[in-house]
């Protein structure tokens, strides 16, 4: 069998990938990669079988046979440290359960008219100028606002977690490996710090936010130590930055590459929702290939994959395979998806997906309304990252005076 070289690593590797990724499902979708050490799943059904299958394909890096500890050369240091990430049951269930407990649907509702005021002032902001670059004036801030107000962050610290992030996220090839990691290193270790201090605090003096819920969250008779806290806190304030702002980015490109589309959504906004899960399908928001390890041997398309071994599950893939989805490189608000896998699947489906679609429906309606017209000045930059898809630049230009009548209205609304 011959095989091609499928490197997340790749510096170039998040411009276009769909080719390869059709290559791998067409080809070889049970993908064996000699070099890094990793298998991968590419179809839709075997990705979504695997990350129901926990048994099988299993989280914790104790299954894995390396010394090292790494079930991959691809794992991302900062990933490593996602605590709910890296468990199985019994004991993911009961931390995640404990979670679920604050981190509740009626909290994120109850955010709705916090995040339209954001979305509306970050427009006002630019609206004047007729210019803006989405990911930093808008994407960035509103998602870093939101999970900062969500998790207790004082206003002020909030948009150092989104250079954190940021930091910890892109992969500069110009800079020497080592160099790259004692920075994210470095990083992981002042964002840790200052959870600790925030942690102390809400437990000391609880606010209605999520960390001092987490601080008093039970389940038969058990709480969170501050160590757990400190780890979720971490994981939900990262995630909370990546998602969302990849979404809404990555939405707004295609708004602009597909103006069909996104003249339906100004004729007919009851499609939002539709088509937040279909941006979510077509550039999944999350990490793009969360590694698993089998705890058996596994024989799949005729392969064999051996107990132990790292196998990277291709979440972008499985939403583009043809065997699941019609024409699926059309960008299509009105596509009756039925299920995708744009925040995962299984066990660790994205904690916060209710919070980011949330986000996104306020965001783009807010956005069309003020700039229905907008369009892309320059080439769209894309960070170099091995497991995230984010746009880390985009600039648009609108007409000023159609934005600013529109948020002239809504405030006197």
């Amino acid at each position: 069998m011959t095989e091609f070289d499928y490197d997340p690593t790749a510096p170039d590797f998040q411009e276009d990938p769909y080719p390869l990724f059709r290559r791998l499902r067409d080809d070889v979708p049970a993908y064996h990669n000699e070099r890094l050490r990793f298998w991968a799943l590419s179809r839709y059904d075997d990705v979504r079988d695997a990350a129901a299958d926990h048994a099988t394909f299993a989280n914790a890096l104790d299954h894995y046979p390396d010394p090292t500890g790494d079930p991959s050369e691809l794992m991302p240091r900062w990933m490593m440290d996602f605590g709910l990430f890296y468990m199985d049951p019994p004991r993911h269930d009961h931390l995640r359960r404990l979670v679920s407990k604050t981190f509740t649907p009626s909290r994120v509702t109850g955010l709705e008219p916090v995040i339209r005021d954001l979305a509306r002032g970050l427009l006002r902001k630019v609206a004047e100028s007729g210019r803006a670059e989405i990911v930093h004036d808008y994407a960035a801030p509103l998602a870093t606002q939101v999970i900062g107000a969500l998790l207790g962050v004082p206003e002020a610290d909030r948009w150092q977690f989104r250079l954190w992030a940021e930091k910890i996220e892109q992969r500069d090839p110009r800079i020497p490996a080592e160099v790259a990691q004692k920075e994210q290193e470095e990083t992981i270790a002042a964002i840790r710090a200052y959870m600790v201090d925030l942690v102390a605090e809400r437990r000391a003096r609880p606010q209605d936010d999520l960390l001092s819920g987490l601080t008093q969250a039970e389940e038969h008779g058990e709480r969170l130590d501050d160590a757990q806290i400190v780890d979720l806190g971490y994981q939900l304030m990262i995630a909370g930055n990546d998602t969302t702002a990849a979404m809404i980015s990555n939405g707004a490109l295609r708004l602009a590459e597909f103006p069909d589309q996104r003249r339906r959504l100004v004729d007919e906004p009851g499609w939002m929702a539709n088509a937040v899960e279909e941006m979510t399908r077509y550039d999944s928001p999350t990490v793009q290939s969360p590694p698993r390890i089998t705890t058996r041997d596994v024989e799949l398309h005729g392969r064999a994959i051996p107990a132990g071994s790292a196998v990277v599950l291709i979440w972008m893939s499985a939403n583009h395979d043809e065997r699941q989805y019609p024409d699926p490189a059309r960008f299509d608000v009105t596509r009756k998806l039925g299920r995708h896998m744009g925040f995962g699947h299984g066990l660790h489906v994205c904690l916060g997906a209710h919070l980011a679609r949330l986000e996104g429906r306020i965001a783009f309606g807010e956005l069309l309304r003020a700039m229905p017209d907008y369009s892309i000045v320059g080439e769209p930059l894309r960070w170099a990252s091995t497991w995230l898809r984010p746009v880390g630049r985009l600039d648009i230009a609108f007409d000023a005076a159609v934005a600013g009548r529109a948020l002239e209205a809504e405030t006197s609304a």
